[in-house]
């Protein structure tokens, strides 16, 4: 899917009002969201929905949450989101709980939500805002666009300064890079190829990430192939670190070799929202301690 930045942000002039986060702001407010499509407000949105966890996190990062009326499940950050109702969960989203809600604007994970229920929203006229960050600096640019469409342009923009600033303290450079493979999943054996924000993580901090050129998003490595590539750090999600126990018998691997499995938090390297910046420093803590070894 075509990803543009979402950085190109326009503000139409028209009467002054007051935004729901105070202060002022222009009557029609547009944005270009991550699939390239203009989004367009008549005001800053009132009633929020939000169909993705990074995208409540999001929205709360820029002073929104009390905006929003309605999430999917799993949106459990911050804690107050656990009381957002909820509007489905990745099993079904039904169009009529979003409609019953009212929203002025919904946002939605371009690749996770799916593609009829967006259109089923559009062809409503209610405003859909797609979100598909697959670089860090994206991120950034959606706490700007979630600011405006929201009523809260400065939270938005201090909020994205942070980031931007964050992963300006973390990047490093690793010479050489060591091989890193990040494990998706165990049985079958998966990965993440470059389509996905996490290789960028990875490459942000100095490593060079396995089986990245792969033509699909999620390829399933062979064995072979893994002992070919000869990872020198291993990386995983987990809430604790049983999933190394996996590893153990395989010395084959200069990583297991050399104890450099390391395990990050899930919800920060799986969500692209601010909680990233911990994911960024977990990895570039691990890459800089094996370089170092």
């Amino acid at each position: 899917m075509p990803i543009a930045l979402a950085v190109a942000l326009t503000v139409v002039g028209g009467p002054a009002a007051a935004a729901p986060g105070g202060g002022v702001h222009a009557a029609a407010i547009s944005v270009e969201d991550d699939s390239g499509r203009i989004v367009t407000l008549t005001q800053p949105a009132e009633r929020i929905i939000a169909l993705a966890p990074h995208l409540v996190e999001l929205s709360y990062a820029v002073g929104a949450g009390k905006q929003l009326v309605g999430a999917i499940d799993g949106s459990d950050y911050p804690p107050t989101a656990r009381q957002i109702d909820r509007v489905g969960s990745y099993r079904g989203i039904p169009l009529e709980l979003i409609v019953a809600k009212q929203p002025d604007l919904v946002l939605v994970w371009a690749s996770g939500t799916p593609a009829s229920l967006i259109e089923q929203l559009e062809r409503l006229d209610i405003p859909v805002y797609r979100s598909e960050p697959r670089k860090l600096d994206q991120i950034a640019g959606e706490l700007r666009d979630i600011g405006r469409l929201t009523g809260h342009v400065d939270a938005g923009k201090q909020a994205a300064a942070r980031f931007e600033q964050a992963l300006d303290d973390t990047a490093q450079q690793l010479s050489p890079a060591p091989r890193v493979f990040y494990q998706l999943g165990q049985s079958p054996l998966t990965t993440l190829a470059s389509g996905q924000i996490v290789t960028q993580v990875i490459r942000h901090c100095g490593g060079e990430p396995l089986f990245d050129e792969a033509p699909v998003l999620v390829p399933q490595i062979g064995w072979e192939s893994l002992v070919e590539a000869q990872p020198q750090v291993i990386l995983a999600a987990g809430d604790d670190d049983r999933w190394q126990a996996f590893w153990a018998s395989h010395d084959e691997l200069p990583a297991v070799r050399d104890g450099a499995l390391y395990t990050l938090d899930p919800d920060a390297i799986s969500r692209p929202g601010p909680r990233m910046i911990r994911a960024v420093r977990q990895v570039c803590r691990a890459l800089g301690r094996y370089r170092s070894q």
